[in-house]
């Protein structure tokens, strides 16, 4: 009987929840020369196990913003131009386009990349998936982190209010300190959701499927003939190079059940 459900979504786009935020966080340190604070929250992030990825490249994104950003945009098309499955058809298709489609915004704080995801690319998807699942079964979902005045006035804050002391969502978690154990309040380690992708891909019908995508790619002429040859490789949803269940996806929007 219940029809109208609470959903969490933004949380973490508005307020810096996810870890690949930490390295954007820490280059306004730098661009902003607060290097002592540079240095006490990278270290604190350490401590508390927090996983984000920082070498020399990150002091270079500190400083000439502009540049990372089109050598990003650079490295995602070469990316794509030389991918081993497709068709010379498709690279040729492609070449001359680099431009097409392809944005790597052009990030100098943490509020930049805050406001891309939750404006331009990130989100939205997931609204959608959101409002479609809510639709399906009769349900209304309302997003309480993504009231309009409420993500104005955080996107107006400092980012030490995000992270903080080796936290992320420092602003969240002060604020229900006082309702919520620490355990969950405090809590150091972040879990994402995730389908059971890579048990579906396993099973023999899911492979038998899998290759009949491919066959209706490579019939388009976008993927190479030789992919048939290939066993379809199982994944989880997020991990790296999940190609196979990307060909599933992208057969299905051509040629439809």
């Amino acid at each position: 009987g219940v029809r109208v459900l609470l959903d969490g979504q933004g949380a973490d786009e508005v307020l810096a929840g996810y870890h690949r935020y930490i390295h954007w966080f820490l280059q306004e340190k730098i661009g902003r020369f607060k290097f002592g604070a540079f240095r006490r929250e990278k270290k604190l992030l350490r401590q508390h196990g927090v996983p984000f990825e920082w070498d020399f490249r990150n002091y270079v994104a500190a400083y000439f913003p502009s540049h990372v950003a089109i050598a990003l945009e650079k490295k995602s098309f070469r990316k794509t131009l030389h991918h081993p499955d497709f068709s010379k058809d498709l690279t040729a298709q492609l070449k001359g386009k680099e431009w097409d489609g392809l944005h790597k915004p052009i990030i100098t704080k943490l509020n930049d990349i805050l406001y891309y995801d939750v404006m331009t690319k990130g989100l939205e998807e997931l609204l959608r998936f959101s409002d479609r699942n809510a639709m399906a079964h009769g349900c209304e979902a309302r997003l309480p982190f993504l009231q309009h005045e409420m993500v104005t006035f955080i996107f107006s804050l400092p980012p030490n209010l995000k992270i903080h002391q080796g936290y992320t969502k420092y602003l969240l978690r002060t604020a229900m300190n006082q309702h919520l154990p620490d355990e969950i309040v405090w809590r150091k380690d972040k879990v994402a959701f995730e389908p059971p992708q890579k048990m579906w891909m396993e099973s023999g019908r899911m492979m038998d499927f899998m290759h009949e995508s491919r066959k209706t790619l490579v019939s388009q002429g976008l993927l190479k003939a030789e992919v048939l040859n290939r066993k379809p490789q199982s994944k989880h949803a997020h991990e790296f190079a999940n190609y196979d269940w990307r060909y599933l996806t992208a057969a299905q929007l051509m040629n439809p059940l």
